[in-house]
Formats: structure tokens, C-alpha cells, sequence
């Protein structure tokens, strides 16, 4: 298990040394500009495979839902205690601070790694303490797993016994940019960067994709 988490905080932190590596080529690429907290992954930017979850509305999102938008992705679960409330609270501030006009180009994803209790039923009551326009999914492992891995997520459910029900899961703390290509573009920790911030960084990629 400790393996698994050194692995990803491993792979984290090449995916942030490859945005600083290239800084000068995503600062010349019309298609970005440099960012302040948003990780952008330059070179290393990859469109995402096909995937298949079900959302709180219990309609299937995929790919197609995700294509000419600015996709914030975070993964959690409901009975997560701490991380996961701070962030989707978070990404609700982030939203706010982007101009009205620019607003309706982001969007927001939670996508909970703990199938078996988080149905769609729970998750549409979930996200009504956030934002109505937040949208929450899941899948079973194997469907998870196809775009977990394509973004470097871990998750690992721990229970303390076969029938254990209050378990809590690991998972990753960090937020998903996917471009309107639906390419896994860039990263952020809603912990540590500032609200204001991601959000001017936001709006300027959204302006400077209108523009190019």
C-alpha cells in the first residue's frame, strides 16, 4: 500500500517537474499560457482513452460530455471527512471568481472510487450541498481503472474486516485538468493553491483558447 502512495506522489511530482521543464514551450504554444498554480503538463500533455461512468442523473458520461470544455476532475467519495467537502467547496469559490460570461466553458467532476456505497442516489444527494451544475459519477473498479490509470489516480478501499462498512478509501488529492480536446492538460492541490489564483488561471486559458 505505502508502495502504491510513493508511486503516485512519484509520478506527481514528474508530471509538475515536466510543466516547470516546459514552461518556455507552453509560454510559446498560442494554444497556452504560463499559469500561476495550474500545472500544465506541456509535452506530456495526452488525450484521454474512452471511458464509461454513470452521473448522479444516472446518464452515462463519457468522452463526448467532456469534449469543448475546461474539466476540473477530482476523486473521492461521499463519506470522505475532509478533503473531499474542502475541495468541491473550493472548486464552488473557484467558479465564482471566473467572469460570468467565461463561467459556462468550466466545468466541474466528482468522480467517487467507492462504487459499492456511493450509488447515484447518493450522489445526487451529495452534490446538492455544493453546486446544482457539479457533476458526480462513478463506475465499478474495472470501468474506474480505465481512467484512473490514463490520469495517474490511486485509490485503494480499506476495510478493516470482509464485512466492514464504514471503511474509508485513499485516494489522491489533486485536481484534473482536461482541455476541451480532452487531453489530460495540467494538475492542481485545492489544499494548497489559492482559489483566486486557479481561477485567474483558468479564465486566462479559456480566453486564450477563444482567441487561438
Amino acid at each position: 500500500m505505502m508502495k502504491k502512495f510513493l508511486a503516485q506522489a512519484l509520478y506527481v511530482l514528474v508530471l509538475v517537474y515536466a510543466g516547470f521543464c516546459h514552461s518556455a514551450e507552453v509560454a510559446s504554444n498560442s494554444k497556452f499560457l504560463e499559469t500561476e498554480v495550474i500545472t500544465l503538463l506541456g509535452s506530456e500533455t495526452r488525450v484521454l482513452p474512452e471511458f464509461e461512468l454513470i452521473d448522479h442523473h444516472q446518464t452515462i458520461l463519457g468522452k463526448d460530455r467532456l469534449s469543448g470544455k475546461w474539466n476540473l476532475m477530482f476523486f473521492g467519495f461521499t463519506n470522505c471527512p475532509d478533503v473531499c467537502p474542502t475541495t468541491l467547496s473550493e472548486m464552488n469559490n473557484v467558479v465564482s471568481r471566473i467572469p460570468a460570461k467565461l463561467r459556462d466553458e468550466v466545468k466541474v467532476y466528482f468522480v467517487s472510487v467507492d462504487p459499492v456505497r456511493d450509488k447515484p442516489e447518493s450522489l445526487a444527494a451529495y452534490m446538492s450541498y455544493f453546486n446544482p451544475d457539479f457533476t458526480a459519477a462513478t463506475a465499478d473498479l474495472d470501468k474506474l481503472k480505465i481512467l484512473t490509470s490514463a490520469l495517474g489516480v490511486s485509490h485503494k478501499i480499506k476495510k478493516k474486516s470482509e464485512g466492514d462498512l464504514a471503511y474509508t478509501v485513499d485516494h489522491s488529492g489533486y485536481v484534473v485538468l482536461i482541455d476541451p480536446d480532452v487531453q489530460y492538460a495540467g494538475l492542481f492541490f485545492s489544499d494548497r493553491d489559492s482559489v483566486e489564483a486557479v481561477a485567474r488561471d483558468l479564465t486566462n486559458l479559456i480566453t486564450q483558447n477563444s482567441v487561438d
